[in-house]
């Protein structure tokens, strides 16, 4: 195996000790996008196949597993609520002391939407199944009360 093997499997292997510390953390998960996550899916399992239908070396199956991987893991990746953190997107975690204002709004469909804001502009939305009385507890806890906002 190659330099560039051992390093693929080093980057999976941080990749992956990541998603699973962010999902263990996470104390409200949001809801996912489906289409994203199928894609994801799909795309790692298209890649997954041709790497095994067209891998001549070690090394050209390591690089399309990792890409195979990376596509799986994207797809497993959870966005929602720690205690410290707001998890928006895989790189963009923002601490819950940085956004000026957290709107929870209930949605026709029985969800709550969290609206993140930092000064007036909105920097994350996610969609939770859980109250926005639960949610506002909790966030009470973590942030300064006056911060989170119930909009009707």
């Amino acid at each position: 195996m190659s330099l560039f093997s051992y390093l693929y499997l080093a980057v999976f292997a941080v990749a992956l000790a990541i998603l699973i510390t962010v999902r263990v953390r996470l104390v409200f998960t949001a809801r996912p996008h489906r289409f994203w996550q199928w894609f994801y899916w799909a795309a790692a399992a298209m890649i997954g196949v041709f790497t095994v239908i067209t891998s001549r070396s070690l090394d050209d199956a390591v690089s399309g597993f990792f890409i195979t991987g990376m596509l799986g893991l994207f797809g497993f990746w959870r966005n929602g609520l720690t205690r410290q953190q707001l998890i928006a997107r895989i790189g963009a975690p923002r601490g819950l002391n940085t956004l000026t204002a957290l709107h929870l709004t209930t949605l026709p469909d029985g969800l709550t939407e969290l609206a993140a804001m930092v000064g007036s502009v909105t920097v994350a939305r996610l969609r939770f199944k859980a109250a926005p009385a639960t949610l506002k507890a909790f966030l009470v806890k973590q942030t300064a009360p006056a911060r989170v906002i119930i909009d009707r």
